[in-house]
């Protein structure tokens, strides 16, 4: 079994443990088969295939457990707030760390760093995990919850990635951070920064932003305009604007 299968295999159990179904295993080879037969029939790479199985499944097991909330009759509370994550990445995530930024959380990553440095990592941040190595997700440590951990394939691609785990943890766009070292942006007076802007974009831009930890300083340019498409493709929606 190869390292994507098995990577699978693991979240579409953990999926299905949440309805304690009678044969889990059996279960996890029918949705594994289906993936095959995704890949056999539409010519997808074996990970699209079976990120596509397992996000069906996990959308179904959505929809049912809302059926059970309004079975139930039990309102929530209303304007409860689940506080945002932080995440720590492992090493071969420094290009997600900075797209995380760029989507509004915290996000850190530590290259050349044992996994259970990494892992005692996180629990001391109480961070959420993100690793391409599904053999780690196989520690007790993260199977159990202790530390919140989530898995993506390494064949994804960046943006692929980025819409894997806003997708899987329910995140929506908040207002962008600095993609270099993760510091909140507040806006600025540009009077006071008229030195440190180019001549042309000082006459035509208003808004100009500094990062509250590097001190760089931020304008919706051309290149704001890009990051921008990146973030809306991931999630099929607008992106926060910076206040």
């Amino acid at each position: 079994m190869g390292r994507i299968q098995n990577g699978y295999e693991m979240k579409m159990r953990a999926l299905l443990g949440r309805v304690r179904p009678r044969l889990l295993d059996r279960g996890v080879e029918l949705l594994v088969s289906k993936a095959r037969s995704l890949q056999a029939g539409t010519g997808v790479s074996e990970p699209h295939a079976l990120e596509q199985v397992y996000n069906r499944l996990r959308q179904q097991l959505n929809r049912w457990n809302q059926f059970k909330h309004l079975a139930a009759c039990r309102p929530e509370a209303p304007g409860v707030l689940v506080e945002n994550p932080k995440f720590l990445c492992d090493a071969g995530l420094g290009g997600l760390t900075r797209w995380l930024r760029a989507a509004g959380y915290e996000a850190d990553w530590i290259p050349d760093v044992e996994d259970s440095a990494l892992i005692r990592e996180a629990q001391k941040r109480t961070a959420v995990l993100i690793t391409t190595d599904s053999m780690m997700m196989e520690r007790k440590v993260l199977r159990d919850g202790h530390v919140r951990a989530l898995w993506v394939p390494p064949a994804f691609r960046m943006h692929e990635q980025l819409a894997l785990v806003l997708r899987e943890l329910n995140l929506p766009l908040l207002q962008p951070r600095c993609m270099q070292c993760g510091g909140s942006l507040q806006l600025v007076d540009k009077e006071a920064f008229r030195d440190k802007i180019p001549p042309k974009t000082f006459l035509w831009l208003n808004e100009f932003f500094l990062c509250q930890k590097c001190g760089k300083l931020f304008w919706h340019g051309t290149h704001w305009d890009k990051i921008r498409q990146q973030l809306s493709g991931a999630t099929g929606h607008g992106v926060a604007q910076v206040a």
